[in-house]
């Protein structure tokens, strides 16, 4: 349904015009209507997003996903939106931009603006084991909805959507903040999939690639074994900040920097199958949870030991596969004649391992850092970090306004949302909102913008269908469910409720951005 007029109840004279934009329209009714538009826009929409599932794409490569959304707003519903393709230099980023301005009104009246974020990357090896294709779905189905709405409700506004590529391995927004993609929007919107509903902070996250180099293979591999040992004790007496951790991943095979792996291989020469199986099942007990092992001798006369696991997120606290093979080189690393190497990669003489390292707060990040790189020290020829992710804090107003909507009967009465302290993961949408807290109480000061980012569960109730935490592989199995698409769709016309109310009503609008004008 492609709506370009106002509403036919609109008096169109030019007195009666301005005087209904003065006046907020009504919205008493806006429920229903958004139940109506969703079900014109949200099939069509939900289409590109079971596409981008079937064919997922890593950070900067997202081009199939890029192309459907130009595509389907260039030439399936053209005119409804002014479509930027490769927007602000970069290949995988798009932007829809509309305006609806009252007849009569003067041309240059500033509008109100809300924006909306989509993001779409995958996840090396497994997918969309994150959900982003809920992201992309969500971001244009609810601008979608905005847009029909205002048009029906003869509301003065501006929409906007921004199409962000690699939200998983190197910040994309914050290489499209520093292009000027969110200027002149102070209230954006996005949100995400996961196993729970919740609004709730992001962590702030910083990547340490520690490089271990040498002219002996089983040099290089002892040297980082070593220094993974060293963290984890390090890690375990006590890290710096409010929630702060430190997850290591072996940089071989397929891995993300934010993935836990799901598989680890160590080699271990002058010891014995037995003892090596001995060794290790004394190690793995319940603190692993669903972590194997199998170990059997290879070609080379060593014993190849690998470990199984769920995977996830790096910011889950749980003993992985890698962590297996941690304490099996613990305890075998002393014993005379023992070295160790990388079934099926023996020659290679350089080695990275990522450490993702979180805080709670942005302003403890660096000191996490500090820690860590100084326990990594010299056993790593060189130390290399990425882009920061700032915490992202939850703003006053929205949530409440967000929570207490879905409790009506249009979406769904749910009343298992609330508002929590945990920050399950990061985002680099806290870009945007560049956050400042107090540096004693940690209290929100204020944000360069609202950035409302609620996760909401996609796990089909009493265990009926597939449930898992975000980048684990079942996750992406979760992510395709047609009950995955169904909270999307309620999720998607909440925002948009939230955001034609903000766009109708100036003092809702000024509730939601006060924290800007701190």
């Amino acid at each position: 349904m492609r709506l370009t007029e106002p509403a036919p109840f609109l008096v169109t004279s030019t007195l009666a015009v301005l005087s209904s934009h003065a006046l907020a329209a009504n919205v008493s009714t806006l429920a229903t209507k958004l139940q109506a538009i969703s079900a014109e826009v949200f099939p069509g929409l939900k289409a590109i997003a079971v596409d981008i599932w079937n064919n997922p794409e890593v950070g900067l490569s997202e081009h199939h996903a890029h192309d459907l959304v130009v595509d389907y707003f260039t030439s399936q519903q053209p005119g409804e939106w002014v479509v930027t393709p490769h927007a602000y230099g970069m290949e995988t980023a798009f932007k829809l931009d509309f305006e609806f301005r009252v007849p009569a009104v003067n041309p240059n009246t500033p509008l109100p603006v809300i924006g909306f974020l989509a993001e779409y990357d995958a996840l090396p090896g497994i997918g969309h084991a994150c959900g982003h294709n809920h992201i992309a779905l969500n971001g244009l189905a609810a601008a979608s909805m905005v847009r029909a709405a205002v048009v029906q409700l003869g509301i003065p506004a501006r929409v906007v959507v921004m199409g962000t590529p690699d939200e998983e391995g190197e910040a994309g927004k914050h290489k499209l903040l520093q292009a000027g993609a969110f200027d002149g929007v102070d209230v954006w919107f996005m949100a995400h999939p996961t196993s729970a509903n919740a609004v709730q902070p992001m962590n702030a996250r910083i990547n340490a690639v520690a490089q271990f180099r040498g002219t002996q293979h089983g040099d290089v591999v002892r040297a980082a074994y070593e220094t993974l040992v060293a963290v984890r004790d390090r890690a375990a007496g006590g890290l710096p900040g409010t929630a702060s951790s430190v997850v290591a991943v072996e940089d071989v095979g397929m891995f993300a920097s934010n993935v836990v792996q799901s598989r680890i291989s160590l080699g271990i020469n002058g010891s014995t199958l037995e003892v090596v199986q001995q060794t290790v099942s004394s190690i793995l007990d319940s603190t692993y949870p669903g972590v194997t092992f199998t170990a059997a001798n290879d070609c080379t006369g060593g014993v190849n030991l690998t470990t199984f696991g769920p995977g996830g997120h790096a910011s889950e606290s749980t003993k992985s596969p890698l962590v297996l093979t941690i304490e099996t080189f613990r305890a075998l690393s002393s014993q005379e004649g023992v070295s160790f190497y990388l079934p099926g990669n023996a020659s290679t003489t350089a080695l990275d391992i990522t450490f993702d390292i979180r805080s709670r707060y942005t302003l403890d990040l660096n000191s996490v850092l500090n820690v860590v790189t100084s326990t990594i020290g010299s056993n790593a020829a060189a130390i290399v970090t990425d882009t920061i992710y700032p915490a992202l804090e939850v703003t006053p107003f929205l949530p409440g306004v967000f929570i207490d909507l879905l409790k009506t009967d249009a979406y769904g009465a749910q009343t298992n949302w609330g508002v929590s302290s945990f920050a399950p993961a990061s985002t680099d949408a806290a870009w945007l909102q560049n956050a400042v807290v107090d540096p004693t109480t940690k209290a929100l000061i204020k944000a360069d913008r609202v950035v409302f980012h609620p996760n909401f569960g996609i796990c089909a109730p009493n265990g009926t269908g597939p449930c898992a935490f975000n980048h684990e592989p079942p996750f992406r199995d979760v992510a395709g469910t047609e009950y995955s698409y169904s909270r999307t769709e309620i999720v998607a016309r909440a925002l948009a409720h939230v955001a034609v109310e903000l766009l109708n009503n100036k003092t809702m609008m000024a509730e939601a951005t006060e924290i800007l004008g701190r």
